[in-house]
């Protein structure tokens, strides 16, 4: 793997300091391991991430990656992953199932604890259960942020901070695009893989009930969010239920299918975005030309 995909990052968040897409990872549960094969796929074509920024699933892949964790050891770690190794189950009004072990896996998974850290401007983003607003994390504490983004409604308890009552950020957006066009991206890529449970007919459980009444608000939430976006993959996981653990392979393949397909596309934005930008320094010229060739 080259490090190429991995400058040190200064101690600005804006994106806008190195040319490159701004990806926009979604949620998903098992859907969002999609998200390692979209990102194989950028770095085997020299793709240049400028920012990366993640809800729920996809906010545990956007600060892996940020961090500088190679893309295979990010994958086999991901293997042994399983539902308990972040969810404590302790039901209460509020949830099923604390998710404070989530904090000792990115400690285990990730290897950074604070924003930071990170080698690639991120943001991760929750939603505030009180406003009903996204709230985007960008400095500080990392497992917090993670814990608050990935507090699915039912299944995991809202996770508190400061005065703040926060749930899974894709409460507010399939794709966090907006957060990425915040930190400065030039070019958002936001990657979509839905919240329905993969069942067809009426819900038989609970969690089938808040997944598909997710899945039916993000329906109306268009202008919301893919109006941020340049281009937004749709991988083909909805065969993949939210536990099918088993399938990774098959979710990393669906995403790496939707982003080779998105080749050309990404392309021409990328094209597009060095047209604009005509007196970038000779390091952005080079990661482009790359990208181009």
């Amino acid at each position: 793997m080259t490090r190429r995909l991995h400058p040190a990052s200064s101690s600005s968040t804006t994106a806008a300091l190195r040319p490159g897409i701004g990806l926009a990872l979604g949620g998903g549960f098992v859907r969002g391991y999609t998200h390692l094969g979209v990102l194989g796929v950028l770095e085997q074509q020299h793709i240049p991430i400028s920012c990366i920024t993640g809800i729920s699933m996809g906010s545990i892949f956007a600060a892996a990656y940020a961090n500088g964790t190679p893309l295979p050891n990010i994958i086999a770690k991901c293997r042994e992953i399983r539902l308990r190794d972040f969810a404590g189950w302790r039901v209460s009004r509020f949830g099923l199932a604390s998710n404070k072990r989530l904090g000792a896996l990115v400690r285990r998974f990730i290897g950074s604890n604070q924003f930071e850290d990170l080698s690639i401007p991120t943001a991760i983003v929750a939603t505030d259960l009180g406003s009903g607003d996204p709230v985007v994390f960008k400095e500080g504490n990392l497992a917090d942020a993670l814990r608050a983004s990935c507090a699915f409604p039912g299944l995991f308890k809202p996770v508190m901070i400061g005065t703040r009552c926060l749930a899974d950020g894709s409460l507010v957006a399939p794709a966090p695009t907006q957060a990425a066009r915040e930190l400065g991206a030039d070019t958002v890529v936001g990657v979509c893989v839905g919240m329905h449970d993969g069942h067809s007919g009426a819900p038989t459980n609970f969690f089938q009930v808040v997944c598909r009444a997710v899945s039916a608000a993000q329906k109306q939430q268009f202008e919301g969010w893919e109006c941020h976006a340049d281009l937004v993959l749709r991988p083909e996981v909805q065969a993949l239920a939210w536990d099918d653990f088993e399938r990774i392979d098959e979710a990393i393949e669906a995403g790496a299918a939707a982003a080779r397909n998105a080749l050309p596309h990404m392309r021409r934005l990328l094209l597009r975005q060095q047209e604009a930008h005509s007196a970038l320094g000779r390091q952005g010229e080079f990661l482009l030309g790359e990208a181009l060739q």
